[in-house]
């Protein structure tokens, strides 16, 4: 009975100084703990044993320059869930799963509204190819007035994306902004868009 008492007692301390080493990290690194949170608050589909820290360094990306302030893009995910637009999502239930990475990347104008349960709700960065532009214009209000939060990297070739009053779609892109002032729109920069083709075209062999 006694060695059995000195059994628990053991593991009752075991369990106290594992849970004084986590909150001592927990307030010396500034780290969230969402398998420990989750444990005593609620279950969730799946567990991340550490999120990344909250005062992290974020990166500038010269290659994309936001079209009304001309600054380059800032950003660094941790976990990113990049999400086809594709109609295989449908039915797969795993938009829980999606939301809980730290950047949501999506395609084009694929959408989220009535497909949350399989796609998630959340979206960090859209990126959208040139030829997509006008179905975004087709329902700015929802793009970018309701999801106002997300960044859109707009890709494309210099003949559309030149600035000097003469790219189509720069041009599109430079009235919407006037219009939705919060709207978050980058575009690939020439150099950037060099740099694609030439990987484009050394893994398939095909110019774009």
């Amino acid at each position: 009975m006694a060695c059995i008492l000195k059994r628990r007692s053991l593991v009752v301390v075991g369990f106290i100084v594992a849970c004084f080493f986590l909150m001592v990290l927990r307030l010396i690194n500034e780290i969230k703990f969402p398998l420990l949170r989750n444990g005593f608050e609620k279950p969730i589909t799946r567990w991340i044993p550490f999120s990344y820290p909250q005062n992290q360094s974020i990166r500038a990306h010269y290659g994309y320059i936001n079209i009304k302030t001309h600054e380059p893009l800032q950003l660094d995910c941790d976990l990113c869930a990049i999400v086809s637009n594709s109609g295989q999502m449908s039915g797969q239930r795993v938009g829980n799963d999606i939301d809980q990475s730290s950047c949501v990347w999506r395609m084009n104008n694929a959408p989220t509204k009535g497909y949350e349960e399989d796609v998630g709700r959340r979206t960090s960065i859209r990126v959208v190819s040139h030829t997509s532009v006008p179905l975004l214009l087709k329902n700015p209000g929802y793009f970018f007035k309701e999801t106002n939060s997300t960044l859109y990297v707009i890709w494309g070739p210099f003949r559309n994306m030149r600035t000097d009053g003469n790219g189509f779609v720069y041009n599109l892109l430079k009235k919407a902004v006037d219009s939705y002032t919060d709207a978050k729109i980058y575009v690939t920069t020439e150099n950037r868009m060099s740099y694609c083709d030439g990987v484009f075209k050394k893994e398939t062999g095909k110019d774009r």
